[in-house]
């Protein structure tokens, strides 16, 4: 170890327009994962029954809940599996434009 401070090092990582950039991205990513599994659990779903539903693998699932960046049609079946539906909004200032239900792609 180098004895250095956590707010030095910090500090660096800020500097670095690449090393930020990936570590905003990670951070998303476990947000996005906690945002899914929060869904999931607020269901009474455990990974292993919503696979079934899905016709997948409980580690599947997992990936899904851990992905940075899930296609639209892998968040539709996974919101599916939940017995609920994907929806899209554009979201403006002056309105709101639905871009439409996203299906499973079943």
């Amino acid at each position: 170890m180098t004895g250095r401070k956590f707010s030095e090092v910090r500090k660096e990582i800020l500097a670095d327009p690449v090393r930020r950039e990936r570590i905003d991205r990670e951070k998303e990513a476990m947000r996005a994962a906690v945002r899914l599994a929060s869904i999931r659990e607020s269901r009474s779903t455990t990974q292993a029954e919503l696979a079934a539903v899905m016709g997948t693998t409980q580690a599947n699932v997992s990936r899904i809940e851990h992905t940075d960046n899930p296609y639209l049609s892998t968040l539709a079946e996974y919101i599916d599996g939940l017995g609920g539906r994907l929806e899209i909004n554009a979201v403006f200032d002056d309105e709101v434009v639905s871009l439409s239900e996203i299906q499973p792609a079943h």
